[in-house]
């Protein structure tokens, strides 16, 4: 495959569509199966460290100041868990969108598979 179709390949399973030309399903297929078992292998671990690591700032430079200076502030505490958790959100939601556009691409191509 050059690289010219491998490019379109991976264009067309990343936007969840097939590819225009049939010889080029199978791989398109391998690939979106491929990006799929990628997505589900690293999407929670990520989100976690990503989000866990800003909850771990926040709380030393917002909250561990705070609190030096005037006692503890729930709020402070709060509110970085609260980022932490929406950061989070966010995360495994757009994951969960590449994981759907990928699926969409392997079901589209094997359409295309069995129609040529």
């Amino acid at each position: 495959m050059t690289p010219e179709a491998r490019r379109r390949v991976s264009l067309a399973v990343r936007a969840g569509e097939a590819v225009t030309d049939p010889a080029d399903a199978a791989a398109a297929v391998e690939l979106a199966r491929l990006a799929q078992r990628r997505l589900e292998a690293r999407l929670l671990p990520s989100a976690l460290g990503i989000s866990g690591g800003v909850v771990l700032f926040w709380l030393v430079v917002v909250a561990l100041p705070v609190t030096v200076s005037s006692g503890v502030h729930p709020a402070a505490l709060a509110a970085g868990l609260g980022v932490g958790l929406l950061l989070f959100s966010v995360i495994v939601l757009l994951g969960r969108r590449q994981l759907r556009l990928a699926r969409r691409a392997e079901q589209r191509n094997l359409r295309l598979l069995e129609d040529h």
